[in-house]
């Protein structure tokens, strides 16, 4: 069986390659197919993909080597091994030949031109397959088996005249002050930018330290002669190199080539070096290749503090302090949270007050249970986002005095805890006002639950819940009127109460849900115009209505259900004290100009007179009135009101030429 990687199938999809009795099936998540091809002759016994996912190794049941693309299109090596028995191990050697391995037989390499080459040795091998070659793992030793790189053969191969073994040549004679190194150069001026990049590149797949610094003094000396080379090449390869060295150090053990390096990529491989633990080679490592030290100094610092049981807290905290502060923005709370882990919560206090962000120190601030410090650094932050965390995680975890002893003093917590309790928590927040002693504010939440039940659908005619809607009130009369500040509001809470129970009353006896929550004024309109004046009149009593309010609302009770005899008799109970303007506006609102007939000649102001009679449209006797009031400017409102009454009109400019005011046009 062979797995393809997603990234190499035309679906992305993972695929597996499994051979079963005479053929191969692909079996993917959409289901299985079976391959055909000239590669799929008879049952295989091992396959293996090559590392870029474009070609397929088989080993047949007749000791058959097949080497094909991974369509199965054709046949690109074929080698018939010793023994049929299939290999303990098959594995590529980059993408240029398959080794097969047996025990106690030597180690078989099939090369791309199907010659093959043994290798031999005395204890059982292990392979791992890399990108560009295999690792031979023993019990005693490991080696590294690869291609030998073309531009290492163009330089060191036995009589090569290619460039860049002539520039390797011409440094030779250089070194020894010879002329033939000028005679090098000349030979490979125009070549020579190749022969520069392949000494370059041998350099960098060179494991000796001293040719690949012989190289390197090759691809410099050439470069310098050299007018359209790119001249950061040789330092950019040697600083590959210099990390390469570092890693290849038989201390640290990463045998690293350049082109593992380059498809691990540097953060994979400081990666490994902090697992490894070997964190000042990582940390400058990360330093010269210019990347971010964070994840070095951070996994120091949790390694050191869970080596560290035996050094006190303080102690601890300045040897971490002093190497944390090299990176900047560094986590503090992350290093804090791993101490608390190991159970230094004291040591994760410490570190924590080191944490600038708000954001990582709050909440770490709460699990290791400082609710106080951390309710004190999100209100410092102005995040109300962070207090309101802390705010829930307190309020979940410590009793509620506790719990109201910690926010009364602090403004922004509390004022936020009230706004959400106002919303959610109406008993809770009670319960807070009160043991701080804020009795109005207990009575104005009463006040509200009041209005609450009032949108109740059920609290309708005869409904029992008016009897706690009053209650509530009553209550919170009684807490506004503990405080000499809310005399007004004791007052008004009292009147409600009594409102309420009056209007419950009224629509008991009318068998009519129409007057709850109704105000005074439409509570008695309301009385008048259903007849029942009584009651009207103990509304007006109770809450001491003024005879000019009375009057405003009984004149539009009775125009609203036009009982006009009532109406002039009211009107004659004694000389209104708003005047007879009122009564007229009602009648003309009802469109009754006859109505309001009985009531304009009483209207003392002639210029109210006036423009009341041209309201119901009698021109004649609205000039009169305004000619009383010699008022040359209304006599041209008025004009202008009759404009389209040509008969009107004259007699306005009659009236307003006899009065000869000025201005009047």
């Amino acid at each position: 069986m062979a797995v393809i990687e997603p990234k190499y199938t035309v679906s992305g999809n993972v695929e597996l390659l499994v051979g079963v009795g005479d053929g191969i099936l692909i079996v993917d998540e959409d289901g299985v197919q079976r391959v055909e091809g000239e590669a799929v002759q008879g049952p295989v016994q091992k396959m293996v993909v090559s590392w870029d996912g474009k070609y397929l190794a088989i080993f047949t049941h007749d000791g058959r080597i097949l080497v094909t693309d991974i369509n199965f299109k054709g046949v690109l090596l074929e080698y018939t091994c010793e023994s049929a028995l299939p290999p303990e191990q098959l594995a590529w050697c980059g993408l240029d030949s398959v080794l097969l391995y047996w025990d106690d037989t030597p180690l078989l390499m099939v090369g791309p031109r199907g010659d093959p080459v043994h290798y031999f040795y005395d204890e059982p091998l292990v392979l791992v397959p890399e990108c560009d070659g295999v690792r031979i793992l023993s019990n005693t030793s490991m080696e590294f088996l690869q291609r030998v790189p073309d531009s290492t053969v163009s330089i060191f191969k036995i009589g090569s005249t290619s460039p860049a073994a002539l520039l390797f040549d011409a440094l030779d004679h250089f070194d020894r002050r010879s002329a033939k190194a000028d005679e090098n150069l000349r030979l490979i001026r125009s070549s020579l930018p190749e022969a520069v990049d392949a000494c370059i590149h041998a350099a960098g797949h060179e494991f000796d330290v001293l040719r690949q610094r012989t190289l390197l003094r090759a691809a410099s000396y050439g470069q310098a002669f050299c007018s359209n080379f790119q001249r950061d090449r040789v330092q950019e390869m040697c600083k590959t190199l210099r990390v390469l060295n570092a890693v290849r150090d038989p201390e640290i053990g990463i045998p690293l080539s350049i082109n593992q390096y380059k498809l691990l990529t540097p953060s994979v491989l400081i990666a490994r070096l902090i697992n490894a633990h070997r964190h000042l080679l990582a940390l400058r490592i990360s330093e010269y290749v210019g990347m971010n030290q964070e994840v070095v100094i951070m996994h120091w610092a949790c390694s050191k503090i869970t080596a560290s049981i035996a050094i006190p807290d303080a102690a601890l905290l300045e040897i971490l302090l002093d190497k944390l502060k090299l990176c900047r923005g560094i986590s503090y709370a992350a290093v804090a949270a791993h101490a608390d882990k190991n159970g230094r919560r004291k040591l994760a206090a410490m570190l924590v007050e080191h944490e600038p962000r708000s954001s990582k120190k709050v909440p770490l601030l709460l699990s290791i249970g400082e609710e106080d410090t951390a309710l004190m650094k999100a209100t410092e932050s102005g995040d109300t986002d962070l207090v309101y965390l802390v705010l829930f995680h307190i309020w979940q975890k410590k009793p509620a005095l506790e719990f109201f002893g910690m926010i009364h003093a602090r403004p922004l917590p509390r004022d936020l805890f009230i706004s959400y309790a106002r919303c959610y928590k109406h008993e809770f927040l009670k319960d807070f006002f009160l043991s701080t002693g804020q009795l109005h504010e207990v009575a104005f939440l009463l006040w509200k639950e009041s209005w609450e039940l009032g949108k109740n659908p059920m609290a309708s005619k005869g409904s029992p819940l008016h009897g706690p809607r009053i209650k509530l009130i009553e209550k919170a009369q009684r807490l506004f009127s503990e405080t000499k500040e809310h005399t007004f509001e004791s007052k008004a809470a009292e009147e409600h109460a009594k409102l309420l129970r009056i209007q419950h009353e009224l629509e008991v006896s009318t068998k009519q849900a129409i007057f709850v929550d109704s105000s005074i004024s439409d509570t008695i309109r309301t009385c008048i115009v259903l007849g029942n004046h009584r009651a009207a009149m103990k509304v007006k009593t109770e809450f001491k209505v003024s005879e000019k309010r009375w009057y405003w609302l009984k004149v539009f009770a009775l125009a609203t259900i036009r009982d006009w005899d009532a109406l002039e008799k009211f009107s004659r109970e004694k000389r209104p004290p708003i005047g007879y303007r009122p009564f007229v506006e009602a009648c003309i609102d009802a469109d009754e100009k006859g109505e309001a007939l009985k009531y304009i000649p009483k209207l003392a102001d002639p210029r109210e007179r006036a423009e009341a009679y041209a309201r119901i449209g009698m021109a004649k006797e609205a000039a009169d009135a305004a000619s009383q009031a010699k008022d040359g400017e209304l006599l041209g409102r008025l004009k202008l009101t009759f404009a389209q009454n040509a008969a009107a009109s004259s007699l306005f400019d009659t009236l307003r030429d006899r009065l000869s005011f000025p201005g009047v046009s």
